[in-house]
């Protein structure tokens, strides 16, 4: 009996000692920077899917590559850190998939964080909800353009003169961009996320008055294609995701003037980011975008 369970643990160990040895064994990716040049990154196989699950997680799954490609001007995702304790509740979501994903993936991204000297690409804490952190892509020209067309609701909000967009990016350096510059306005949030004036004050009225408002590609958490749309066979699900996932999805008015607007931009937006994707690691194209590469037009 004995002999047997030193068997057991025996098997386990070298199970153990085979999973990390492959988790730490190296393999090499390339990139390229703004100038078209290539560069090899050499890092450990656990590294590589850390970040390759970070990255699925913004640009495929979430709308970081219609900022990257295109032309919204900010992506936005979050997630909760263990610590500082809030409540039990908190503390056990902030170990869910999603949360971990990004944690640890964002963890890994600031080993390498320096070979891709891109400023608009950071993480910041939120001044409001402790332990919550936000990772944020910036359209700079973008950004201004729309924080310029909409000037006076910026003023009137923030209460202060704006001379453009540049400026809040600016304050960005020293203060959260969602939380503090913006002071967490939903309205405004929603200008600079690329959703619409009209609809992003509307989806502030809905909050305040706890009515509804539609979804300007169909209902809340439906694919852009439906939900039953199925994989096509041949297509890995990293594509797939991109196909059906990436585009942008936000309450608003699904038939004014301005969504339609907003609607035919993004769904020529998303042909170019699948025109770009096509045939590359995902990984290395989108790194890639992350030193500066950007596809010739």
């Amino acid at each position: 009996m004995i002999k047997k369970k030193y068997v057991i643990i025996s098997i386990l160990s070298i199970v153990f000692l085979s999973w990390q040895y492959g988790q730490m064994r190296k393999t090499s990716l390339q990139f390229l920077d703004r100038h078209g040049v290539t560069h090899t990154l050499s890092l450990p196989e656990k590294d590589r899917e850390r970040l390759f699950n970070l990255m699925e997680k913004l640009f495929a799954e979430d709308n970081f590559a219609y900022t990257a490609l295109g032309s919204k001007p900010l992506s936005w995702a979050c997630y909760q850190k263990p610590l500082p304790f809030v409540d039990w509740t908190t503390f056990h979501d902030s170990f869910r998939k999603y949360h971990r994903t990004l944690r640890t993936g964002w963890k890994t991204w600031e080993k390498y964080q320096h070979l891709f000297p891109l400023n608009s690409f950071w993480i910041e804490e939120s001044e409001r909800y402790s332990g919550w952190v936000s990772i944020l892509m910036i359209n700079e020209e973008q950004f201004n353009a729309v924080v310029n067309h909409n000037k006076e609701d910026f003023q009137r909000e923030l209460s202060r003169e704006i001379t453009n967009g540049y400026q809040l990016l600016e304050e960005a350096k020293n203060s959260p961009l969602m939380s503090g510059v913006l002071r967490s306005h939903q309205a405004l949030m929603g200008i600079v996320l690329g959703y619409g004036k009209e609809n992003s004050w509307k989806f502030l009225k809905s909050c305040e008055t706890r009515k509804p408002v539609g979804w300007v590609w169909g209902e809340m958490g439906e694919s852009l294609f439906g939900q039953d749309a199925e994989k096509p066979l041949g297509m890995s699900l990293t594509e797939w995701r991109l196909s059906v996932d990436s585009c942008p999805s936000f309450a608003g008015i699904p038939d004014s003037e301005e969504s339609l607007a907003l609607k035919d931009d993004y769904l020529q937006t998303r042909q170019k980011v699948l025109e770009y994707y096509k045939g590359k690691d995902f990984l290395e194209a989108t790194l890639s975008l992350l030193a500066g590469h950007r596809p010739e037009k």
